[in-house]
């Protein structure tokens, strides 16, 4: 997921940075890791990916949704042919 490595590679900034030089960080439009005294505190991220993370743990909190993803994970293991993700979006974009 893209977010967790734009996560890994948020800059740090400290609170008193943060107070200091909050437009100019903004404007970089980058994730900011928060810390107080040298340790993470909060995070802040671009709304639109924080609203396609929820959209993802709404999806992963269905059980349907879980048992597919098992289920496809161990025919893949047993040497199913996967669907490239990009046919897969393709194919259901042309539904709605």
């Amino acid at each position: 997921m893209a977010l967790a490595l734009d996560l890994l590679k948020a800059e740090h900034v400290g609170v008193r940075k943060l107070r200091n030089h909050l437009f100019e960080l903004l404007k970089e439009n980058n994730p900011l890791v928060i810390t107080e005294r040298g340790h993470p505190t909060k995070i802040m991220f671009d709304y639109e990916e924080i609203l396609e993370l929820l959209d993802v743990l709404d999806e992963l909190s269905d059980p349907e949704v879980v048992a597919a993803v098992v289920e496809g994970r161990k025919a893949i293991a047993a040497g199913a042919k996967g669907v490239a993700a990009t046919d897969l979006i393709e194919k259901y974009k042309t539904k709605k």
